[in-house]
C-alpha cells in the first residue's frame, strides 16, 4: 500500500483543489446560470434530455436517474431522459447514419421547444455532441454544456457552458458529476417547494457557527438522512496529529463539527503562556481545513451541555480515552443517553501540542 500512498494523496489533493476553485469566479457563475436555466425549463413543463460519450454517457444516465428518482428526499419525479441508454437506437443510427448522428436523431424525435438539452463532453471536441447541440438550438431547446479546459468553443456554443479548468479527463468527470448533483439538488428543491440541503449553512458564509445555527444545520441533516460527527479540543498548535484525527473523524459521517475550547479554559488547564494562539486564530486555522465543516467555540469544561442539545450521531475522542485503560470521558453518559456512539481515533506517537510547545520555548 505504501508504494501508492503518494499517488493516492496527490489525486485526492488535486481533486479537492479543483473543486475548491469551482466555488469562485467564472465557473461558479456558470453553474449558477445552468441551475437557473434548468429550473426555468422544468417549471415551464419541459423535460431534460442528456447525452455524452463514454464516462460522460454514464454521467448523463446518473443525472437523469437522480431527476426521475430522487437525490435526497422523496418527491414527485422530474422528467429526464438519457439518450445514451437505448442500445437499439444507438446501434441502428450509428450503423445507418454514422455515430455522429446518434444523439441528433434522438433529439429530433424526442425534443420539443421548451425542453433542455444537457450535453457532456470532457474534450469539447466530440462530433456527436457538437452536432446534437446545434440541432437542439435549431429546434428551440435550451442547452447546457459541461466540458473541460479544452472545450471553451463548445461551451460558447451552448446557452450556458460550464468549463472545468483542467485537462485531466478523470478530474473533469469527477467535477461533472458534482455539478450534476448540484443541478439535481436545485431542481429538486425549487420544483418541489423545499429548501436546499444546508441552505442555512451556505448563507452563514463562515465555518464558525453558534450553537443555535448548528441546531438548524442538525435539523437539516436529519431531515435528509445525513449524519453529524463531533470532536473537540484546544488545537493550540495545529499539527499533523490533529490533521490525521480530524480526517478520520470526518470519515465517520457526512458533516464534521469541531468544538474549540476558549482562551480562559486553555489558560486554566494548560498554565501561563497558553494558549499560544488565541481563539480567533485557532478557529481560522481549523476553518482552513477541508475536512472541517463547522467550528464551534465553547467555554464549558466539557462539551456535555453542547452535546446534549446538538446530539451529533458520532462523538470522536483520541485513543488515550479508549477502554479499558483510557481516561474517563465526562460526556460519555450524555452521548449514550441520546443514542449516539463514541469512536476512538488513533494518535501519532510522540506528537502533541505540549511537546511541541516545550521544544519551541526550551
Amino acid at each position: 500500500m505504501s508504494a501508492y500512498a503518494e499517488y493516492v494523496a496527490s489525486v485526492l489533493s488535486e481533486g479537492a483543489r479543483l473543486r475548491a476553485g469551482l466555488a469562485s469566479g467564472r465557473t461558479h457563475s456558470s453553474i449558477v446560470a445552468a441551475c437557473d436555466l434548468l429550473v426555468q425549463a422544468l417549471e415551464a413543463g419541459g423535460k431534460v434530455l442528456l447525452f455524452g460519450n463514454g464516462g460522460s454517457a454514464a454521467d448523463a444516465q446518473h443525472i437523469a436517474a437522480e431527476l426521475v428518482g430522487r437525490l435526497t428526499v422523496d418527491r414527485a419525479p422530474l422528467p429526464a431522459i438519457a439518450l445514451t441508454v437505448d442500445t437499439s437506437a444507438l446501434t441502428s443510427i450509428a450503423n445507418d447514419f454514422g455515430f455522429a448522428h446518434v444523439y441528433e436523431r434522438q433529439l429530433r424525435a424526442l425534443g420539443k421547444p421548451g425542453d433542455i438539452a444537457v450535453a457532456i463532453t470532457t474534450s469539447g471536441k466530440s462530433e456527436s455532441i457538437l452536432r446534437a447541440v446545434t440541432v437542439a438550438k435549431e429546434m428551440g431547446l435550451a442547452t447546457i454544456g459541461l466540458t473541460g479546459g479544452r472545450g471553451s468553443e463548445f461551451a460558447a456554443a451552448c446557452d450556458v457552458g460550464v468549463v472545468v479548468p483542467s485537462t485531466d479527463t478523470a478530474r473533469i468527470q469527477e467535477c461533472h458529476i458534482t455539478i450534476g448533483h448540484i443541478l439535481c439538488a436545485v431542481a429538486e428543491a425549487k420544483l418541489c417547494g423545499m429548501e436546499l440541503p444546508l441552505a442555512r449553512a451556505s448563507a452563514l458564509g463562515s465555518k464558525r457557527a453558534t450553537l443555535d445555527e448548528l441546531l438548524a444545520v442538525r435539523a437539516e441533516l436529519k431531515a435528509h438522512g445525513r449524519s453529524m460527527v463531533w470532536t473537540n479540543g484546544c488545537f493550540d498548535i495545529l499539527h499533523a496529529g490533529h490533521v490525521q484525527s480530524l480526517r478520520m473523524a470526518r470519515s465517520h459521517g457526512d458533516v464534521l463539527v469541531v468544538g474549540v475550547n476558549d482562551d480562559d479554559y486553555v489558560r486554566r488547564t494548560k498554565g501561563e503562556g497558553r494558549p499560544i494562539h488565541a481563539l480567533e486564530q485557532r478557529v481560522a486555522l481549523l476553518s482552513a481545513l477541508e475536512m472541517v465543516d463547522w467550528v464551534l467555540p465553547f467555554s464549558e469544561p466539557t462539551p456535555a451541555t453542547v452535546l446534549e442539545r446538538l446530539r451529533p450521531d458520532v462523538h470522536c475522542k483520541g485513543m488515550e480515552y479508549a477502554p479499558p485503560n483510557g481516561a474517563p470521558i465526562p460526556e460519555a453518559e450524555v452521548v449514550r443517553a441520546y443514542g449516539g456512539r463514541i469512536e476512538f481515533l488513533p494518535l501519532i506517537d510522540g506528537l502533541s501540542t505540549t511537546s511541541i510547545a516545550r521544544r519551541l520555548t526550551g
